[in-house]
């Protein structure tokens, strides 16, 4: 709190003074002491709300539409590159869940909006904004009765969550490290943006990569520690996943969408990183798999990156 004080120009002793002063004679408070107590007020009542008010208060307001179509889903990410429809896996996770449960959704335009968690993808339905891909898919399972899992066991519905959540909150920054951090010099062509343009975002995102991955954990590793414990991860996939189509057997499940979000990141984005050669030397069915999911559901795939038979 003497932190937050002073960067506002109060200094704690100065505080300290005139709650010594309140206390003991309040008749002689100066109209400095006065302006040092309601800063101080001020300051104790955002902390408080902070703390104990929870989401309503924490969440990012955005701007939804008041023209919406009801029970039609809006959905907003980052829009698509010559090497994929969208550049990050938890949206293509989202798209692709949405396609595989037939789910009918309008794309944002063209611009990056953050949502109000402060990130992307998210979505609008029925003037209301939603973030957070598993919360959008948990929502929208139940408001259109969609079950992707019927087919799942409790014991398989239970491994199926742990192989999303071990992709999903430990692989996911590895591939973060090999794009945003090892091979960011060579992101600009993928953006399709002048370089000196590229270098002003790219900056500090990598700033900001690094500094989520240090607060995770695993950014304290060092190259080749995390190098290996992401190695394992997707080799651990590969071992499960083994000759079957899809994670959980010759159907599709929710599951597959998270699985084909990351690895399609990977296969199509960070090519010459160590986590590609896994993916298609090391873990050949990884690939298949990968292509297999595109097959399936984005016949659209080429058209949205405005590639062409010739560019494959």
């Amino acid at each position: 709190m003497s932190g937050l004080l002073q960067s506002l120009g109060v200094p704690f002793q100065a505080v300290k003074s005139s709650v010594v002063q309140l206390l003991t004679d309040p008749a002689q408070l100066s109209c400095v002491d006065l302006a040092v107590l309601g800063v101080s007020a001020a300051c104790v009542t955002v902390a408080v709300q902070w703390t104990c008010s929870g989401e309503e208060f924490r969440i990012q307001k955005v701007k939804v539409r008041t023209d919406f179509t009801p029970g039609r889903v809006y959905y907003h990410a980052a829009p698509p590159v010559k090497a994929i429809p969208c550049l990050t896996p938890f949206g293509v996770k989202l798209e692709t869940y949405m396609r595989m449960a037939d789910i009918p959704y309008e794309p944002s335009p063209q611009t990056v909006h953050m949502g109000p968690k402060g990130k992307i993808p998210w979505i609008e339905y029925n003037g209301r904004a939603m973030g957070d891909s598993n919360l959008i898919i948990e929502f929208l399972n139940k408001e259109k009765g969609v079950d992707l899992n019927r087919s799942l066991r409790d014991a398989d519905r239970a491994v199926s969550r742990a192989f999303v959540k071990m992709l999903e909150e430990n692989t996911y920054w590895g591939f973060g490290r090999c794009r945003w951090v090892d091979a960011k010099d060579k992101q600009f062509e993928m953006f399709e943006l002048p370089w000196l343009v590229f270098f002003f975002f790219l900056k500090p995102v990598t700033k900001k990569i690094k500094k989520f991955m240090w607060a995770h954990g695993i950014g304290r590793h060092s190259k080749d520690e995390l190098e290996a414990i992401i190695e394992k991860d997707l080799k651990a996939l590969s071992n499960f996943l083994g000759s079957k189509p899809f994670l959980m057997g010759d159907e599709p499940t929710e599951a597959d969408a998270a699985v084909f979000g990351l690895l399609a990141e990977i296969l199509w984005t960070i090519p010459d990183s160590y986590m590609h050669r896994v993916v298609t030397e090391d873990c050949p069915n990884l690939q298949a798999y990968c292509i297999r999911m595109k097959e399936r559901y984005w016949p659209d795939w080429d058209q949205l990156t405005g590639k062409t038979k010739k560019d494959q």
